[in-house]
């Protein structure tokens, strides 16, 4: 790693954290985190109000921390809104960058002075971190402000109608076992695949010369890999949506690990391999 490249990723790295369109796609994203969690605490208050006035089992372990963050739930305003927008919140922030620079001719002013694939690889880089970090940070926000107000009680598998996560799915073992090292691999999970959807527009802008086109097609060809599940129904028991197995209970479908692991490397290989590779060849004017 040179000390050209190290100092064009630092540059990269605080434009893509330090733009506006960071910060307002953060604000939404956490509004929309913030939402679940205002509800979610509503409830469980009056869940438990409900049980103290029955007598009776309180059912301790079927009211957690674990299934009222917003990877836990799957009933709210705010949950809906966060897990089916979250390509395209994690696009916003930087996804557009490249189509920008290279309209105003800034490509060729820094391409004279490093290289195109040291460029290629700082903007991918930056692309993908700015993308997974606008999702990781409300997540976490969530997650400790719903942990402020609900206990962090073992959930138990005698309530799986209160925690849907079932023998075989994606680290269930964990779940029932130890629920925070459950929560944390979802952190890392979702994490890398906004950072990968937010690549997809870096990846598109390659091709597109249009700037809202570069945001909302990655958005699109999700939701189109989202719908299509409908053609499996009865057929194949496994999600295939990111927009579903990111959320970490199950909302239809049981995860297996080899299709999240699959889908990851595909939209790895694509989007690092067409950047690096047409990036790299690319004349710039």
């Amino acid at each position: 790693m040179t000390s050209t490249f190290k100092q064009l990723l630092k540059v990269e790295l605080t434009k893509a954290i330090k733009n506006k369109f960071f910060i307002t796609t953060l604000i939404i994203a956490l509004l929309f985190a913030l939402f679940s969690a205002w509800y979610m605490i509503d409830l469980y208050f009056y869940s438990v109000k409900g049980l103290s006035r029955m007598g009776g089992n309180q059912m301790i372990q079927a009211l957690s921390l674990f299934n009222h963050w917003i990877g836990g739930e799957a009933t709210t305003l705010g949950f809906t809104l966060f897990f089916t927008l979250m390509p395209l919140i994690a696009a916003l922030p930087y996804g557009w960058s490249y189509f920008i620079e290279n309209k105003s001719g800034y490509v060729k002013t820094v391409v004279t002075r490093s290289s195109k694939t040291e460029y290629f690889l700082a903007k991918y880089i930056a692309t993908f971190i700015a993308g997974g970090l606008v999702i990781l940070i409300p997540l976490l926000i969530n997650f400790v402000v719903v942990a402020c107000f609900i206990p962090a009680v073992t959930p138990s598998i005698m309530y799986p109608m209160y925690h849907s996560v079932y023998h075989g799915s994606l680290w269930s073992q964990y779940y029932y076992t130890n629920p925070v090292w459950f929560v944390i691999l979802y952190f890392v999970l979702d994490f890398i695949f906004a950072g990968l959807f937010a690549t997809m527009s870096l990846t598109i802008s390659l091709f597109v010369k249009n700037r809202i086109a570069v945001i909302l097609v990655p958005f699109f060809l999700i939701l189109v890999l989202h719908y299509s599940r409908t053609f499996l129904a009865y057929k194949y028991y496994y999600e295939i949506s990111p927009l579903n197995y990111l959320h970490s209970t199950i909302i239809e479908n049981p995860v297996n690990v080899w299709i999240v692991l699959g889908q990851g490397l595909l939209f790895f290989i694509l989007t690092f391999g067409l950047t690096m590779g047409l990036g790299g060849k690319r004349e710039i004017f």
